[in-house]
């Protein structure tokens, strides 16, 4: 009899905390156990081409949102701009732009799962990054009620950052939309299908796949060193106050490192790109290896055009939570602990949770399998 032949799952990414335990349980429970709250780059002037909105929406996703906006004021889809996406199952509340010259009635823009509480008008279409961060309201329950314990994780967070990595938002259920992402890549395909949705499901496959691929090296780094707050010679690292990166040398490593335990710099990683500088030294080698292993260049990311082509950029390994503060309550459910913070554009309240709770399911990239085919540029 022929055995049957084996699934091997990807073992799963490791933890920043992993040598304290950690408190199990589960999040969104109802969407108000999960509150986020855009908090502005900047506010509406009163005046402008642009309609801005401030919506309230739970249970549907921010592009679903746009949509309905888009048929309600009869614009095309181009016309309606967000500084980011929001979590679904959430109680969520955000800027949206309309370019139009309409000033409907707030309640008459209302739809499924989404409401807006003021408009104003401003000069220049939200793009996604025009944001200052964003503030959370999280309820965890089902979990151990072990304070000391809880308290010993947020408190090395405070000290020491978070992985400030990629989840399930961004690369899908069991990395599904990742891997559709190096599909993509590997394949060949140039250029997506017709129309705006199919270009916007492959560039979103094709960033979700970056994503893994930045994952793997904050997985890397924490494998070889045992922090994300070491730095070493070659290192790209990124200031927190803007994004800035500069290349850290041997006769500057002790200053870097110094900026890095006060909070104001970290080491970084590539989303790669057709653009993107890749680190030299040890933390070049695992940028480069990566790439071989994954069959890829950087010229591989020249998918037919700048509207595809990503261009890449470096980014933080850690992030750092603000103003990070907890309090345990007890309902009829049991335990629940209930956390606010605030956290900069582009990272991930549940990289914060996944430290405290352990109990995720993020695996690692598994490797390829066969060869990739040839990439050719129009």
């Amino acid at each position: 009899m022929v055995e049957p032949a084996r699934t091997h799952r990807p073992p799963p990414l490791s933890y920043a905390t992993g040598d304290l335990p950690g408190i199990g349980g589960h999040i969104k429970s109802a969407p108000e156990d999960f509150v986020v709250e855009e908090l502005a780059r900047y506010e509406p002037c009163g005046q402008g081409e642009h309609l801005y909105l401030w919506i309230e929406k739970q249970g549907i996703a921010t592009a679903a949102v746009a949509e309905a906006l888009q048929r309600a004021l009869h614009m095309p889809a181009a016309a309606v701009g967000m500084a980011g996406r929001k979590d679904t199952q959430a109680l969520a509340r955000q800027w949206f732009s309309v370019h139009t010259p309409a000033d409907p009635d707030p309640a008459a823009l209302a739809g499924e799962g989404f409401r807006v509480l003021r408009t104003a008008r401003h000069g220049n279409k939200l793009r996604p990054g025009h944001l200052r961060g964003n503030r959370f309201a999280i309820a965890l329950r089902g979990v151990r009620p072990d304070v000391d314990g809880a308290g010993a994780i947020l408190q090395r967070i405070v000290r020491e950052g978070f992985p400030n990595r990629f989840g399930p938002q961004r690369l899908g259920a069991g990395l599904a939309t990742a891997l559709e992402g190096r599909r993509l890549l590997r394949g060949g395909r140039q250029r997506p299908g017709r129309g705006r949705q199919s270009l916007e499901r492959h560039r979103f496959a094709v960033n979700a796949y970056q994503g893994a691929l930045f994952n793997a090296l904050v997985e890397r780094r924490l494998q070889a060193l045992g922090s994300l707050e070491t730095l070493l010679p070659g290192d790209l690292a990124v200031l927190h106050r803007n994004g800035a990166a500069f290349a850290v040398d041997a006769a500057g490593l002790g200053e870097a490192q110094a900026r890095a335990a006060a909070h104001e710099l970290s080491p970084s990683a590539p989303l790669p790109g057709t653009r993107v500088t890749l680190a030299e030294g040890e933390p070049g080698c695992w940028e480069r290896e990566l790439l071989r292993r994954e069959g890829l260049s950087l010229e591989s990311f020249r998918l037919g055009g700048k509207r595809l082509s990503p261009k890449g950029e470096r980014r933080a390994v850690r992030a750092f939570a603000e103003g990070l503060a907890w309090r345990w309550e007890q309902d009829p459910t049991g335990a629940v602990l209930r956390l606010e913070f605030v956290l900069p554009p582009g990272s991930y309240a549940t990289a914060l949770l996944r430290e405290l709770m352990k109990n995720d399911a993020l695996g690692a990239l598994p490797p390829p399998t066969g060869a990739p085919c040839v990439m050719r540029t129009p």
